[in-house]
């Protein structure tokens, strides 16, 4: 389960940005991007490789700083209000950040401990038979295969029972049987109230589990939808042409 928010906070978006600009050495990566996401969805942006998308997803994990613009998990400032915004985040990142030396279940226990989840031998194995990694919870996180590896990076994200899932291409190198298993575990977070910030370059994948779409081309979105009022087959086959088409 998803730790409880208060009232005032659960009623306000999940994720708020606003006016966020970000340049490196002087180029223009991100130009005044707005996205707003209310609690138990999810939105995927999409754009070429470079475009800006993994910056957008570390500004708001608060890994980086925007050069203007505001970020606000669950009506708390990612900058200012530091502290609050930690315990409501989760981030599956190009990286697993998993020890590799350590067992599954004991890298689970471990970042239970880091984010001071009171009943961590409970949540692990709650976690556990959530994701499915049951049965590999004695094995050496260094020998998983890639499939197995992304639970564990799933399941490290949401140990703590974020409010908010930033998943960067969290399909990459998975088969289908891979991709299917993290699209129902993502569906099973969001119907619990949490809500989801994906990139990805697996369109099909990512119309499958997320509500809304936003395309980033030239350092701003130029195309934000719900899935549903989009035609999904031309977004799939050239979401580009599309954004810029129907803008």
């Amino acid at each position: 389960m998803i730790e409880k928010l208060p009232k005032q906070v659960s009623e306000i978006p999940a994720v708020d940005v606003v006016g966020v600009c970000r340049s490196f050495d002087g180029k223009t990566v991100l130009e005044k991007i707005n996205l707003r996401l209310t609690g138990g969805s999810a939105i995927c942006i999409c754009g070429a490789n470079a475009a800006g998308k993994t910056t957008i997803v570390r500004i708001i994990a608060g890994l980086m700083q925007p050069d203007a613009g505001t970020v606000k998990i669950c009506g708390f400032n990612v900058k200012t209000d530091a502290s609050r915004v930690k315990p409501i985040i989760g981030a599956i990142l190009h990286k697993s950040m998993v020890y590799p030396q350590l067992t599954v279940e004991e890298n689970l226990r471990f970042f239970a401990d880091v984010y001071n989840v009171g009943d961590g031998k409970t949540r692990t194995q709650e976690i556990l038979n959530e994701t499915g990694l049951s049965a590999h919870r004695f094995k050496t996180a260094g020998v998983l295969s890639r499939g197995i590896m992304q639970r564990l990076a799933i399941a490290r994200a949401l140990i703590h029972r974020p409010a908010v899932l930033l998943a960067d291409e969290p399909f990459t190198g998975l088969d289908g049987d891979a991709a299917k298993y993290l699209i129902e575990t993502l569906h099973n977070f969001k119907n619990q109230g949490g809500s989801i910030v994906m990139t990805t370059h697996n369109i099909d994948f990512a119309l499958r589990c997320c509500e809304q779409v936003a395309v980033l081309d030239n350092k701003k979105i130029i195309f934000n939808a719900e899935v549903s009022k989009i035609n999904v087959g031309e977004f799939a086959a050239d979401y580009l042409s599309y954004a810029r088409k129907n803008r």
